[in-house]
């Protein structure tokens, strides 16, 4: 390492270490640029890459550190981290076991390994690595939150239960540990807590839509159908494409009788994803409800031939969802200030017209065509603007 690259180097080490992560990392680019082949510079360039975001160059970089050093334990370990991150789960599996078949005590490769096996479904072989790693760290509440989420997988509950509450004992905040005790209390319907702990979750980590989605099951499990909306709602927005969102709504709207938005839900989440099975059945639920006897089980048929949704099935759904946004539409330009000033009976009537054209069974669409003007009416806004305000009300609400 040449004068000018210690001097650049240690000068990213000082902002590293008072939290000018951005700025250590420009230091140490420059020190790597002046050395490049010292692999202590390149590693911590790379670390800083890797805290930053920066996924692939630190890939990148790691490579060719473990390349040009195989036993540099700390840089396959990152590589590793790095590959889980990026969701190569099957190399970063690998890189974590070489350094535990040298490091059998290695913390970071520990956690690494039991987290690729859960992510896996294979939480059985995790449990040898989260066994060793809560020996090492008893207290760490991340530790103690990847024990939980063993032993709620492997079938210990109670045991889960308890361990979570460890973590929140020593980190009220921890998101993983409130999130997992939350997903054990909602299966054993202790409603009430899961929506205390999940309403701080969402304080702890705002984007994760998770917290919002299990507050919304739980709301809903208590009959509190109108409050488990806008929590979906709210999810929805951080998850846009959450096909699981979109069937949960799709459920509440219909058990509220929005049958419309209900039908509308489920079919933006039938074209997630074509062959999931949840979204046909919400489909074949509101097709139903909006008594399409025919269509629905069309829909099952289907479903359980493995068929998918038939095209006129579904352009029969569409043309109700259409049909009745068209009528919601007319009914908002007829309370306007405008439209009041204009002979309603005359604009009424080509509204039903089209409805009673566009789809076969004339009286279900009208039902659908006011329901959804109903609804738009309470607020159920199809963007969700006033719902998602009203989640933080909610909050307060169940925190008093």
């Amino acid at each position: 390492m040449t004068a000018n690259a210690r001097s650049a180097f240690e000068e990213g080490l000082a902002l590293e270490k008072s939290g000018e992560l951005d700025k250590a990392l420009v230091s140490y680019l420059r020190a790597q640029e002046m050395s490049p082949q010292d692999t202590e510079i390149a590693y911590r360039a790379a670390a800083a890459l890797l805290q930053a975001g920066y996924l692939e160059e630190a890939q990148s970089q790691l490579r060719r550190i473990v390349f040009t050093e195989p036993d540099n334990l700390d840089a396959r370990t990152s590589l590793g981290n790095c590959q889980l991150l990026l969701g190569d789960l099957e190399n970063a599996a690998q890189n974590f076991q070489d350094v535990l078949d040298r490091s059998p005590d290695n913390r970071n490769a520990l956690f690494g390994h039991a987290t690729v096996c859960l992510k896996e479904g294979r939480a059985e072989d995790a449990s040898p690595s989260v066994e060793r790693l809560t020996s090492l760290m008893p207290h760490s509440p991340a530790v103690l939150t990847l024990q939980g989420e063993t032993q709620a997988k492997t079938g210990q509950g109670a045991a889960a239960i308890a361990t979570y509450r460890k973590a929140l004992k020593a980190d009220p905040m921890q998101p993983g540990a409130l999130l997992g005790l939350s997903e054990v209390l909602l299966r054993r319907k202790r409603y009430d807590e899961v929506i205390e702990l999940t309403i701080r979750a969402n304080e702890s980590a705002p984007t994760d839509p998770l917290a919002l989605e299990l507050l919304s099951d739980a709301l809903a499990g208590k009959g509190e159908l109108q409050d488990a909306l806008l929590a979906a709602e709210a999810a929805l927005k951080l998850h846009p494409a959450s096909q699981s969102c979109l069937v949960r709504m799709s459920v509440l709207n219909r058990k509220l009788g929005h049958h419309v938005q209900a039908l509308d839900n489920a079919l933006k989440a039938h074209d997630l994803g074509k062959e999931a099975h949840d979204p046909l059945n919400a489909i074949g639920a509101v097709l139903a409800a909006l008594k399409y006897a025919d269509e629905a089980r069309s829909v099952l048929t289907g479903l359980t031939a493995g068929k998918g949704l038939d095209a006129h099935v579904r352009d029969t759904a569409r043309k109700l969802v259409s049909a009745a946004s068209l009528a919601s539409s007319r009914s908002e330009e007829t309370n306007s200030p405008a439209g009041k000033s204009a002979v309603s009976e005359r604009r009424a009537a080509p509204v039903q017209a089209h409805a009673e054209e566009t789809v076969p069974k004339g009286d279900s669409a009208q039902d659908a065509a006011v329901e959804t003007r109903q609804t738009n009416e309470k607020g159920f806004s199809a963007d969700g603007n006033e719902r998602a305000s009203s989640v933080l009300g909610l909050q307060r609400r169940d925190l008093t």
